[in-house]
C-alpha cells in the first residue's frame, strides 16, 4: 500500500511512523514545504530570548535521521498545489528547482497543520513585521534583536505565545508592549486571574493595552509605529499573535 502524508511536523511524523510500525513493507512517503519537520513550536519564544542557545535543540528530527529511524521517505521544500481524490494523485512544486510533480497513492493523510492569521492591514509587510510560527520565524526575529536594531516591540495578541514572546523581549532590554483587543489579555481565563498577570508583567516593565485593535502598521521601510484605534504606538517590531488559520488553501479547487 502506498500512503502519502501531507505534512511534516508532530501529526504527520507520528502517523507515519505508526504505519511503518505497523507494516514496514507500506510505502509512506512525507511532503512538506518545510526544511523542518518534526519542531519543537513551544519552544520558539524561549529560543528568541537566549533560554534554549542553539537553534539545532529547536529539531527533534532531520529529514535524514527520522528517514533513517523509521524507513518513510521525506520530502521537503515539496509545496503541495492541488489534490485529485477521483485519480487518487497530488500535485506538487519542488520548491528547490520549480519542477511540478505528481504523485499517485492508495491512501492519503491530510497533516498540513496551519499557519499565522496575518491581519489585512496596511504595512503588514514592512521589515521588522514577525510572526511566530516556524523555526524560521524564530530565527528571523532573534537575529533581529541580536542586531541591536530593536529597541521597542510592540505584541499583537495577549494569549499563550504573545507573552511569551514579550516576556523573552523584555529579559534582553527591549521595551515591550501587549495589545489585545479583548477586555483583558488571556481572555480565555478568569478575570482575577488576567488582571494578576497583567499587574505582574507592568511590574516587569511591560505594560498591556486592551480592548485595542490594530489599524496600520507605519513606517517607511521598516516598522515605526503601530497605530491602534486608541493611539500610536512607536515601535521598531511588531510581533503579531493572534492565532492560526488551517493550511488548507490546496484543497480549495480539489
Amino acid at each position: 500500500m502506498k500512503v502519502l502524508i501531507i505534512g511534516g511536523v508532530a501529526a504527520g511524523t507520528k502517523v507515519a511512523a505508526k504505519l511503518k510500525r505497523e507494516n514496514y513493507d507500506c510505502d509512506v512517503t512525507i511532503l512538506t514545504k518545510s526544511k523542518d519537520i518534526s519542531y519543537a513550536g513551544c519552544g520558539l519564544p524561549y529560543y528568541v530570548g537566549k533560554l534554549i542557545e542553539d537553534g539545532n535543540q529547536l529539531i527533534v528530527n532531520t529529514p535524514k535521521s527520522f528517514s533513517e529511524l523509521t524507513g518513510v521517505t521525506v520530502m521537503t521544500q515539496t509545496e503541495v498545489t492541488k489534490v485529485n481524490p477521483t485519480k487518487k494523485t497530488v500535485e506538487a512544486l519542488d520548491l528547490k528547482t520549480q519542477e511540478n510533480l505528481k504523485f499517485d497513492y492508495d491512501k492519503l493523510v491530510i497533516a498540513s497543520g496551519a499557519e499565522a492569521i496575518k491581519p489585512n492591514i496596511d504595512g503588514i509587510n514592512l521589515k521588522n513585521v514577525f510572526f511566530l510560527r516556524t523555526p524560521n520565524d524564530a530565527y528571523a526575529l532573534r537575529n533581529a534583536v541580536d542586531s541591536s536594531e530593536i529597541k521597542r516591540a510592540v505584541i499583537v495578541g495577549g494569549g499563550y505565545i504573545g507573552l511569551e514572546i514579550a516576556e523573552n523581549l523584555s529579559s534582553q532590554g527591549i521595551k515591550t508592549v501587549i495589545i489585545d483587543m479583548a477586555k483583558h489579555i488571556l481572555p480565555g481565563f478568569d478575570v482575577e486571574f488576567s488582571l494578576y498577570v497583567e499587574n505582574h508583567l507592568a511590574e516587569q516593565g511591560i505594560i498591556s493595552f486592551t480592548e485595542t485593535t490594530v489599524e496600520a502598521v507605519l513606517g517607511e521601510e521598516k516598522v515605526e509605529k503601530i497605530k491602534t484605534n486608541k493611539r500610536a504606538i512607536k515601535a521598531d517590531a511588531v510581533i503579531f499573535s493572534v492565532g492560526i488559520k488551517a493550511n488548507t488553501s490546496f484543497l480549495i479547487d480539489s
